[in-house]
């Protein structure tokens, strides 16, 4: 049987480089061209995964609009170096050698491995932006991580399966170096590096491109007059100049958002991304602004009109344009929700700190202490994993400001602490917890007769799953389908039986609590769970492991 795995997984590496040099030596002279005969070659190699199409159902959206062949086209036409390396990590081993190593580990353990692991090596930047994390943390370079214990990171995630390594910061580029040095250490993984765009010289462009497997993405907050505004004077321009430089290289770029009350009207204008289209940006996150740090600015934080508006409006415009921009809280529907505590990411700081979310700045493990999996299995990571989707609305899947309830349960039933300055006001601080609490009222306002309208495709599918997620291991498939997953936990006990206990327990704890607050927290996934006699009997048995 070894034999057989090793040849079989052989088969698959030497079909995903075959893949590669194809687009590279062949595709990329017309891409448009060749795009359908990409596809099927593409869609060929997922055949050899068990991966239940997955990987062939975003080849078909690409495939279906206008907008999304263009950009895939012209992302294959980047660096040719740099389009090897992408098909071989990212569409290979970041996404279909993850996706078989889910299912394994999902059907093994009853968890599965983050997507991406986020690291900060370093909380230093030469930058204060407003509203920034990081903006008030201390500059000492004897608080950076060591290039031991990144190494170390890397290698466990590999262990689980993951192969996508975002950094971030602090400016990672304080520390370009290391980060240099990890992707040429492991080449077989890709490292998406966000950036304030300052700090690229020449000599770094031509490291990028030596290493082939790190991906750029610049923050920009609007227009020159809204960045300079958020981070200062002649930074837009900095940024620019940096872009030019991969540009030239025709290097795989794009830029990271952050959608603030103040910058929505630059947002929702075409000719705002056209113009990054025309700057050679080939993908772009947008994120919420989000009430961290020290002083946190509620006023910032878009309106729940801004934030819907907005969302829509990027679908829309992804699908007729060649820029793809996903935004984490519109989008979230097509990844079922919140994806924090390790469901998808999890994020290590520069001390180690393992957090559940970038943005969530509490934390029961430390790196130099516990494993990347004894964090995964932590009851606070498992309390947060089992209250997901957090509502049955995934256009309000953000435990912070969306559901508050969730992630200050979180850090009190299980004592986290604090690893950032000012992490506390999201938990302790009573005027920006009503704050948040009255913003996260008046989203649900909107939002919820948005999701039954037009999206009850997606509600419709949570039912026929029973589960949230693709993977299930979540309160849905608990309340939908819950003998089912209770069938699953005999054979997950065998490898951890204290957190199948701690699943379980916050299962239970979630059934009855969610729906209680019926303002932010309602029941739309709607087919009632009727526990029979047997049923009850089973779980009582179960609930002793």
């Amino acid at each position: 049987m070894g034999m057989l795995n090793e040849i079989t997984s052989k088969s698959k590496q030497a079909a995903i480089v075959a893949s590669a040099k194809y687009i590279t030596s062949y595709v990329q002279k017309d891409p448009q061209a060749h795009f359908d005969s990409m596809m099927k070659g593409l869609k060929t190699v997922d055949s050899l995964f068990s991966n239940e199409n997955q990987f062939t159902n975003v080849m078909q959206w690409i495939n279906d609009h206008p907008g999304t062949r263009v950009w895939f086209s012209n992302l294959m036409s980047r660096n040719p170096r740099q389009v090897n390396t992408f098909v071989k990590n990212f569409l290979g081993n970041c996404s279909l050698k993850w996706l078989e190593k889910s299912k394994k580990m999902g059907n093994e353990y009853g968890m599965c491995p983050p997507y991406s692991i986020l690291i900060s090596p370093s909380m230093r930047c030469n930058l204060h932006c407003k509203g920034c994390y990081a903006a008030d943390y201390p500059h000492k370079k004897s608080d950076d991580m060591d290039l031991d214990t990144f190494d170390r990171i890397i290698r466990e995630g590999k262990e689980m399966g993951v192969y996508f390594y975002t950094i971030l910061g602090g400016e990672p580029f304080m520390v370009f170096d290391d980060i240099y040095a990890m992707a040429k250490k492991h080449k077989d993984c890709l490292f998406q590096v966000f950036t304030n765009g300052t700090l690229i010289t020449e000599e770094i462009a031509e490291k990028i491109e030596d290493a082939s497997n790190i991906v750029v993405a610049f923050s920009v907050n609007g227009s020159r007059e809204d960045t300079d505004y958020m981070r200062g004077p002649g930074v837009y321009d900095k940024v620019l100049a940096s872009i030019d430089k991969l540009r030239k290289r025709r290097l795989i770029y794009g830029i990271s958002l952050v959608l603030t009350s103040k910058n929505y009207d630059t947002f929702m204008s075409n000719e705002f991304l056209e113009f990054w289209e025309k700057q050679g940006v080939v993908f772009g996150w947008n994120f919420l602004f989000m009430p961290v740090g020290p002083n946190p600015d509620l006023s910032l934080m878009p309106k729940p009109e801004q934030r819907i508006n907005f969302g829509e409006f990027i679908k829309d415009y992804r699908e007729r344009h060649p820029l793809y921009i996903m935004d984490f809280w519109a989008d979230a529907p097509s990844i079922q929700g919140c994806i924090a505590g390790g469901r998808r990411f999890l994020h290590v700081n520069n001390k180690g700190d393992i957090e559940p979310c970038i943005f969530a700045h509490y934390s029961t493990h430390n790196i130099h202490r516990h494993t990347l999996m004894e964090a995964m299995q932590s009851p606070f990571f498992t309390f947060i994993r089992m209250n997901q989707p957090h509502t049955d609305n995934l256009l309000r899947p953000c435990m912070i400001i969306d559901n508050p309830d969730v992630w200050r349960n979180a850090c009190k039933r299980y004592n986290a602490r604090p690893s950032d300055l000012g992490a506390e006001n999201l938990v302790d601080n009573p005027e920006i917890t009503k704050g948040i609490d009255r913003y996260a009222k008046e989203v649900a306002k909107i939002a919820d007769p948005l999701w039954k309208e037009k999206y009850a495709c997606k509600i419709r599918d949570m039912e026929n799953r029973k589960a949230g997620f693709h993977e299930g291991i979540d309160r849905i498939e608990y309340r939908l389908n819950r003998f089912a997953l209770l069938e699953k936990t005999k054979i997950w006990v065998q490898k951890n039986p204290f957190y199948i206990k701690s699943m379980l327990e916050s299962l239970e704890f979630v059934d009855k609590n969610y729906g209680v607050k019926k303002d932010i927290q309602s029941i739309i996934v709607k087919k009632p769970y009727k526990e029979t006699p047997a049923l009850s009997k089973e779980k009582e048995n179960t609930a002793t492991i």
